[in-house]
């Protein structure tokens, strides 16, 4: 096992910057998910520490060794891939020994490890099969075998569950975590669905157009995003994001949209009086917005007047589609026994202690 250090990395493609000075610390043991839209520099991130892009500026650290000029397979790292990259005219068996033979290990070794492995992924009944003949959920547990066996200091996986339907994603990611668990070994994931990085990661790094914007727990970043871009790409649905304006009104300081106001809870008052006349970007959760019939004990309550242009029924939950006065679309999901319907005009609640203010010229979030 070994932590991963990014010190100061820069990857450039021609005049293109992918990576922009990443530093970046993963602890030894810890399942650490890059996520971020396509184009955002999380798989060129991980490339470089798998020594298949070179840097151009920085140093890259496996354990105490500076890996830059490390050939990929002196690395001690294990990859699995979008695409599984499993030999089609080799067995289970063979793909996920291939490795162990390159590297000289005995053939009883190979057998343990390789029996070992797949029994823990319950492929033990499939060793002698071809690719061809197997799922992608089973595909994807060879290529994950394939990676265990190595025994490495550092997984990385790259968007190994792309390739599944939803029933098996949601498996296999459970699966992943389980097996994280077991080994004890430095996990470093990416994937574009914050869903996976929420549910799988013990730190999440969210990255944008190269740069590193938050690096934090999963409820930290829920809970406390940075900016407007954290803010608005972890969660699902997205954080409702509306254009305001800080007010004094009969003395009290209120947020004021083009729609809609709600004054400030006194606890927070000093926290935003300096933005008084200021414009700012109001963010709530879709989970703060409730049904007026059903809504939760504990909250502070802003009525919002909207109307109802679609719902989802979830099952556990409904997902429902606004329009604020202005005609501003914003998301809230209600509980299960709401009784709204496609057009209706209501006043929705609006939590007053869940909401977020970022700095309009910066994005930042204010505190």
């Amino acid at each position: 096992m070994a932590n991963v250090i990014f010190e100061k990395i820069t990857k450039e493609f021609d005049n293109f910057v992918a990576v922009n000075n990443l530093n970046l610390t993963v602890d030894d043991g810890e399942f650490l998910v890059f996520v971020g839209p396509s184009g955002c520099g999380k798989t060129t991130s991980l490339r470089m520490l798998a020594g298949l892009e070179e840097v151009t500026q920085g140093n890259i650290y496996i354990g105490d060794k500076l890996v830059n000029d490390i050939p990929p397979k002196e690395r001690d790292i294990a990859m699995v891939f979008q695409s599984y990259a499993l030999y089609p005219h080799m067995s289970v068996y063979e793909n996920m020994a291939f490795s162990l033979e390159l590297q000289g290990k005995r053939k009883g070794e190979i057998k343990t490890r390789v029996e070992a492995a797949a029994k823990q992924l319950g492929i033990d009944r499939l060793l002698y099969r071809k690719p061809k003949d197997l799922s992608g959920g089973q595909r994807q547990r060879v290529a994950v075998g394939r990676a265990i066996v190595r025994n490495p200091a550092v997984f990385l996986m790259d968007e190994p569950l792309s390739n599944l339907d939803a029933k098996l994603r949601v498996q296999a990611r459970a699966e992943i975590s389980k097996l994280h668990h077991e080994l004890g070994t430095t996990f470093i994931y990416v994937t574009h669905d914050q869903v996976e990085a929420m549910t799988m990661g013990t730190r999440i790094a969210v990255m944008n157009s190269g740069i590193l914007q938050q690096v934090d727990t999963p409820q930290n970043l829920y809970n406390y995003p940075q900016n407007i871009f954290v803010a608005g790409f972890i969660g699902s649905p997205a954080m409702n994001l509306f254009e305001a304006r800080i007010i004094n009104k009969e003395e009290e300081l209120y947020v004021a949209t083009d729609s809609f106001e709600f004054s400030i809870m006194p606890e927070l008052v000093e926290l935003y009086r300096s933005y008084q006349g200021k414009e700012v970007i109001l963010g709530i959760r879709p989970e703060s917005i409730h049904d007026p019939d059903y809504i939760p004990p504990g909250i502070e309550p802003a009525l919002v007047p909207a109307t109802v242009s679609v719902m989802e029924m979830m099952g556990n939950e409904v997902i429902i589609y606004l329009n604020t006065l202005t005609k501003q679309e914003f998301v809230a999901r209600v509980d299960p026994r709401s009784r709204l319907v496609i057009g209706a005009s209501i006043s929705v609640v609006f939590d007053k202690s869940r909401f977020h203010l970022f700095d309009k010229h910066t994005d930042q979030i204010i505190r």
